[in-house]
């Protein structure tokens, strides 16, 4: 059995809404986190912008500490944010799991300045909270790493779809450590995603799906060679024109895929576009919970 709990995610159901009360029991905010058990085996993917992933733990009874591993996709600051509750706060002492030049500074070219959209924690910092940061090693298109049973990290994602064009407003800063630091339009090398190897096919998790998430949903299924058969997380169509959305649909629809639950980054205008002809989207909010058999 698998279980995809959602942490974090930017709304709250409808039936919490309704329930009224100035203290909702948990907490929505501009991010993305998930708690993924498998045959007992479980981990964190993303941890949101704050610390809100701790208190919505607990409130559904999940026990961050007894994580297995984490996987942050990448270092925006609304999937990374709550590394520093997770570390203080949480007790949770596994392996970090990250893309390459996971630490290297992130800003949003904005007027009238740059937006830091980067963390607040760095490795030494989690190294001294017990979290060891392990990096994907990036060999080749679809490079993959194992990190506990049937689920596995997946990076360098084949760019073959000419219409997920990145804004060029994401800037990052290479080579901190060193003398010379190069800043230029990031083109997320370092972005990551979970591939759960089910029985009915392939499970995929997206952080924000920078690279576009159909090149990257075309990389898990050239790697593993099986089919699509869920797709969770972000897809990153808030700023897409309406001719890539309708693209996205369009692949969707014939990846034939059993459950699409997308949300965050995706944008009301894109679900809605999306849902016109995906009668198997399903919208995430902040508690819901995914079984699959």
């Amino acid at each position: 059995m698998l279980m995809i709990q959602v942490l974090i995610e930017n709304n709250l159901s409808l039936q919490t809404l309704k329930s009224g009360g100035n203290s909702p029991p948990l907490v929505a905010e501009h991010g993305l986190s998930f708690y993924v058990t498998k045959d007992g085996r479980s981990l964190i993917f993303d941890t949101g912008k704050s610390g809100a992933i701790v208190k919505n733990a607990a409130e559904l009874g999940v026990d961050l500490s007894q994580a297995e591993a984490l996987v942050v996709s990448h270092s925006h600051y609304d999937h990374g944010g709550g590394l520093r509750a997770l570390a203080e706060e949480a007790g949770f002492q596994g392996p970090l799991w990250t893309g390459p030049g996971f630490f290297d500074a992130k800003w949003s070219d904005e007027s009238p300045q740059p937006r830091n959209l980067g963390l607040d924690v760095d490795q030494a910092f989690l190294e001294s909270h017990g979290i060891r940061c392990k990096t994907l090693t990036v060999n080749k298109t679809g490079s993959i790493q194992e990190i506990l049973p049937d689920m596995y990290i997946l990076g360098n994602f084949r760019r073959t779809h000419g219409e997920e064009i990145i804004a060029k407003r994401f800037i990052v800063e290479r080579g901190q450590s060193q003398k010379a630091v190069s800043r230029e339009v990031d083109d997320f090398r370092d972005e990551i995603a979970l591939v759960i190897d089910f029985k009915k096919g392939l499970v995929v998790i997206a952080g924000c799906a920078h690279p576009g998430l159909m090149n990257m949903l075309d990389t898990a299924a050239e790697v593993f060679q099986k089919p699509l058969y869920a797709v969770f997380g972000g897809s990153h169509l808030v700023e897409a024109e309406e001719e890539r959305i309708i693209k996205t649909r369009e692949y969707l629809k014939k990846s034939g895929a059993a459950l699409i639950a997308l949300g965050h980054c995706t944008g009301p205008t894109a679900y809605d576009k999306l849902r016109e002809e995906l009668p198997v989207l399903q919208a995430l909010f902040t508690g819901a919970q995914f079984i699959l058999e």
